[in-house]
This record gives C-alpha cells, structure tokens and sequence, in this order.
C-alpha cells in the first residue's frame, strides 16, 4: 500500500504529519477532485501565505480558516500531472482534509440503484474498498440535493444488498448515494428516478395565524424572505405560532410557495 501512495503522491513526509519546514509539496494527476485546506489563525492572520499549482499562484483565496483549491481555474484537464506547495509559517500546521485526491479513484461504484415496486424502498450493492465512513442518501427536492439519511458501510443485508426507506412527493422523484473511496474521493451512484402516482398535496392557506395545514403528511421547509432557515417537519401540520407576523418561504412535497403568518 505504501508503494502504491507514493508512486501517486508523494508527500515529502513519513508517518509523522505533513509539515515540511514552511511548506508542504503534494505531488500526483489531476482526476476531478479539489483539495480542501484548514487553515489556523495565527495572530490577526492565517497560518497559510501561499499556494503554488505546478508554479503558478492559486488563484483561491486563502485567507479563510477553511479553503478549497481549486484545479478547474488551472483549466487542468482530467490525468493532467499536478505539484502542489502549500507555504506557511513555521509555527503553525495547516491540514489537507483529503491530501488522497490526487491519486486514482479505486474502483468502487454503486451497483444497480432502482425503487422497489411500492415506490417506498431504494436497494442497491457496492462494489471497491470504502472507508470507514457513513454511505450517505440524498434526494432531489425543491431544486436542491438533500440528505435524508445515512448508512453505515457495515449495514449490509445478505449478499451485499443495501436498503433504505424513502418518502417520495409528487411526481418524478430523484435520489442518489453517495460515499468516499479508499482515496477519500466521493463516488456518486447515477440517479434513481421513479413517477410517484400518490395525490398531490395541497396547502389549505397561504394565510394562518398558528398552524399550516397540509391535505397528507409532507416534508417541508420554512424560511424567512432572506433566505434563513426557520424549520423543518414531516406531517400533516406545521406549527408557526412563534413566528412574527409577515411573509415567509415554505417548501413542501416538490413546491416552493410564500405564505404570510397573520
């Protein structure tokens, strides 16, 4: 295994941490992946004072405790080699949350994704070496990817068939599974698609003083006009009591409506 890390990159250290001297060197392909970088604060600044892609200033901005490289401002093409030298002072550390991007994905891969036939369940199995690490399920709601859930890599049933309940609104539904490889970089199964024939489910008012009422139990969101998250349920009712008088977003079932708490 040691062979085949350094043979991809080449970390310029053994085992004790990724400092060298004021910088650190990470060497291998470009495969699609960006590097993510804590970034100390170091007095009335930040511990990292340059990053360099094969010679050339990042074009990133660093002065963040967390930031992200990002190769496609380099306009590097997939397999392209890539050097990387992070600068910082010497009394601090930054971290390379994955410093394995710049390997080769292992071959793993999510294997035959589908609805079951009462469109409540999604099955699929894996294939490849996974982290240690939750294998997370998203949907495609309200115009965003959002997670509804997790599983451990070791939940498995027999025969490496893998199960998950799902909600499904009106409509075309979308979900996907996702998760690290063995080199830290996230897999993504296609798109599990399926119609949903359950009723479309209606707002009672777009006008209430304590509660929203929905026709069936939904999912649903509430934000304020600029954006800020309030609250989330599942149900047939969402309490709004607290909320100050005015307008206000709501998502539920595949809509996005405003409504005014009187």
């Amino acid at each position: 295994m040691f062979k085949k890390i350094c043979f991809g990159i080449c970390l310029l250290v053994f085992g004790a941490g990724l400092v060298w001297a004021d910088e650190i060197t990470l060497k291998g392909n470009y495969y699609g992946y960006n590097l993510y970088v804590i970034n100390p604060s170091v007095g009335e600044g930040f511990c990292v004072t340059a990053v360099m892609v094969n010679d050339k200033p990042s074009m990133d901005e660093i002065s963040s405790n967390a930031f992200e490289i990002d190769f496609s401002l380099m306009k590097l093409n997939i397999g392209d080699p890539v050097t990387v030298v992070i600068k910082h002072k010497s009394n601090c550390k930054p971290e390379i949350v994955n410093p394995r991007a710049l390997l080769p994905s292992e071959n793993a891969a999510v294997i035959s994704p589908k609805v079951d036939k009462s469109g409540t369940k999604i099955t699929w199995s894996m294939k490849g070496d996974l982290l240690d690490e939750p294998i997370i399920i998203e949907q495609f709601r309200w115009n965003k990817w959002i997670k509804i859930g997790e599983l451990s890599s070791a939940d498995s049933a027999k025969n490496n068939i893998y199960s998950f309940d799902i909600i499904p609104h009106t409509g075309i539904n979308q979900f996907r599974i996702v998760f690290n490889d063995a080199n830290e970089n996230p897999v993504y199964s296609k798109n599990i698609k399926f119609t949903s024939r359950n009723p479309e489910i209606i707002l009672e008012s777009t006008k209430v003083a304590d509660k929203l009422m929905f026709s069936a139990d939904t999912q649903y969101e509430i934000f304020d006009l600029k954006g800020n998250f309030i609250s989330e349920g599942f149900g047939k009712e969402a309490e709004v009591t607290d909320l100050e008088k005015g307008k206000y977003w709501l998502n539920y079932d595949n809509k996005s409506v405003s409504f005014t708490k009187k």
